[in-house]
């Protein structure tokens, strides 16, 4: 494990002085310890949508006439 590995939980506890709800940086290796007392925040997942213009009209669906 590299330095400064650390799992973002969101509190569902009160713990150390925080309330549920409140997100906190627990050490990777520490993290089961928090069982109970938080869960694991997860990544945001990329879209499968691009961001650009032109592929966005793209994927539009065209109108039939």
């Amino acid at each position: 494990m590299a330095d400064g590995d650390t799992v973002k939980m969101k509190l569902t506890f009160w713990r150390d002085g925080k309330q549920p709800g409140d997100i906190v940086d627990v050490p990777a290796d520490e993290a089961h310890r928090w069982k109970g007392y938080a869960e694991k925040v997860e990544a945001p997942k990329p879209t499968a949508k691009s961001a650009s213009p032109t592929a966005a009209a793209a994927e539009q669906p065209k109108a039939s006439k």
